[in-house]
């Protein structure tokens, strides 16, 4: 039986509800994880370990940090992908500043209330509609019909590979824990990418 754990829930709820045997069914979310189609992600096991407010504004505060050094990691690095992901000319341009194109988001693979840090390993460029919007209806529904603040110990989450999510030129993986992150460092030496990594790890300026 799954233990509910209290905490503020971000996410509005969907009108589906989920009974207990559902949620702790993992065919069920293999089939409806395949129904919904997410091309190039795996289903992942996650498990709760909810942060306090004061630990997730915090966290929140890093990401924006963390943000601006993975769009840079990313156009010097994968610009290949950037373009077959569809970025044009023109949006790399304004990538080189910061700036994300309409419909793109750096997305958190797993959420903080799941174990999910803020580093490289744990982001993700991706189309916000439909794929990231999808992903979170997809988590979405595994709450559906719990009370407010309360989400589920265990959740399935739809999880993309690599740091450039390129949907059509990637399989779909199934379900399990610990699904290892498949990105290559393209023209990047391992020495070279641990030093811009540490530049994510906590308190770092």
């Amino acid at each position: 039986m799954i233990t509910e754990v209290l905490f503020p829930s971000s996410s509005p709820k969907t009108v589906m509800r989920v009974t207990q045997d559902m949620r702790e069914d993992l065919n069920y979310w293999e089939a409806k994880f395949q129904e919904m189609n997410f091309p190039g992600m795996d289903l992942v096991e996650a498990t709760a370990y909810p942060v306090s407010l004061l630990e997730k504004i915090s966290r929140k505060k890093q990401y924006k940090r963390v943000k601006r050094d993975f769009i840079k990691y990313l156009i010097y690095n994968f610009t290949n992908d950037l373009r077959n992901a569809g970025l044009t000319d023109e949006d790399l341009f304004y990538f080189k500043k910061g700036i994300l194109p309409e419909n793109f988001n750096i997305h958190l693979k797993i959420p903080f209330d799941y174990t999910g840090n803020v580093d490289f390993s744990n982001m993700v460029l991706m189309q916000s509609r439909p794929y990231h919007e999808d992903i979170h209806r997809f988590m979405d529904m595994q709450m559906s019909g719990m009370d407010v603040g309360v989400i589920p110990e265990k959740i399935y989450i739809p999880v993309p590979t690599g740091k450039v999510y390129i949907p059509l030129t990637m399989y779909t993986g199934s379900g399990g824990k610990g699904k290892h992150d498949r990105s290559v460092f393209a023209g990047y030496s391992e020495s070279a990418f641990e030093k811009l990594a540490q530049k994510t790890m906590r308190g770092a300026r």
